[in-house]
């Protein structure tokens, strides 16, 4: 039957979890060595600036790189979760499992973990510890393993105890580094949640103390847009720094306030997370892939538009807001340029206008597995 005049046919419906599982099968079966999910990442200063796009086009001369971020180690970590809950299959909660433990057995005795590119080894990141936390925290409330727990406390001393806050006069905002620099919203945003999942997984409120003297530091430098700005000037670091990768970085933050307001049913979160959700909204395209930032639409980059996706989704299924169309409009986006073997056929392109990112970043593809495995839970087809 034709549909109605005037009224587009329904675009076919993706099946995906298969799709999942793909994504799922190719990053083990490339980038898991001992339990560990490592190798190349764009990388900082003259690598995501310019080197990378040299091994993108000469593949035969790239290096071996096995770079093991937490980051992407728990989001491997969390995905293999999922699946193994939407598909019974208890050979994805044994991939998390190993990946918890690699977790656990990597850390250092002061609590921390090294930074794993050579150029910031001097340096502890707050969002690599943040998600060393979690996938301990995930593990020990699935499985009451209680060395998770203290290990995962440990995270939480150093960070207390060696990165510490920076003070404004609206609230708090936690440190980016042990380092200070300047205060960069993002950082509280996952600590809110982290503290969150602490607070759950303990039932001891005083890891909440600090969560209003952030949301109060948020509240106060959100812009009418609902954009938050990347770095504010501090006594560390004199600069300003209102847009880079705005809607990625804001998408980032609007899940964790949205994760952390539906746990604890706290309404200065939410309401934080539904004016992300409304800014992130105009983010997207028409084909579904998102902007780069507020002031230019290129370079267009895949997991962009997932975690864009995640955002608007996670929202939209709380009941806070409608924008599930847009959310699925960018995971379709994302899924049309999946290949047959799981992997998606660029990073990034229309880097610089001309360029193409074709390398394999284990850490951004764990992201991608996971939004998308948490999209699989809602019965809505895509």
């Amino acid at each position: 039957m034709n549909p109605p005049a005037g009224v587009s046919p329904a675009p076919n419906p993706i099946a995906l979890l298969p799709r999942v599982r793909a994504l799922h099968g190719y990053l083990g079966a490339r980038h898991l060595h001992d339990g560990k999910l490592a190798g190349a990442d764009q990388g900082v200063r003259w690598n995501i600036r310019f080197w990378r796009f040299v091994k993108s086009c000469l593949p035969a001369l790239r290096p071996v790189e096995r770079f093991y971020f937490l980051q992407g180690q728990a989001y491997w970590a969390l995905a293999s979760w999922t699946l193994g809950d939407l598909t019974g299959d208890a050979a994805f909660h044994e991939a998390a499992r190993a990946a918890t433990r690699a977790v656990r057995d990597t850390q250092r005795e002061d609590g921390a973990w090294a930074y794993p590119l050579p150029e910031r080894r001097h340096l502890i990141a707050t969002v690599e510890g943040d998600f060393g936390a979690v996938a301990m925290l995930e593990g020990y409330e699935r499985d009451g393993d209680e060395s998770l727990l203290r290990a995962a406390l440990r995270w939480y001393d150093y960070l207390e105890r060696e990165i510490g806050y920076q003070e404004h006069p609206a609230g708090l905002c936690v440190n980016y580094f042990q380092k200070p620099r300047g205060m960069v919203p993002n950082n509280p945003c996952e600590w809110i949640w982290v503290l969150g999942r602490f607070a759950s997984a303990t039932g001891d409120a005083r890891f909440l103390e600090k969560v209003p003297a952030m949301l109060g530091f948020l509240e106060a430098v959100m812009e009418p847009t609902g954009e938050l700005p990347y770095e504010l000037p501090s006594v560390h670091e004199n600069r300003l720094q209102q847009h880079y990768l705005c809607y990625q970085y804001n998408a980032f933050q609007c899940m964790k306030l949205a994760w952390f307001a539906h746990a604890h049913r706290d309404e200065r979160a939410r309401a934080l997370a539904v004016r992300l959700a409304g800014y992130l909204a105009g983010g997207v395209t028409e084909s579904g892939a998102v902007r780069a930032s507020c002031l230019k639409a290129d370079p267009e980059v895949l997991y962009y538009a997932d975690a864009v996706g995640m955002a608007l989704h996670t929202v939209s299924a709380y009941g806070w807001a409608d924008h599930r169309a847009l959310a699925d409009r960018t995971f379709r986006f994302v899924l049309s340029h999946q290949r047959g073997d799981g992997g998606f056929t660029h990073f990034s392109r229309r880097d610089y206008g001309v360029l193409s990112d074709r390398n394999d970043y284990p850490r951004y593809l764990a992201m991608s597995l996971y939004h998308l495995a948490e999209r699989a839970r809602d019965a809505r087809p895509l």
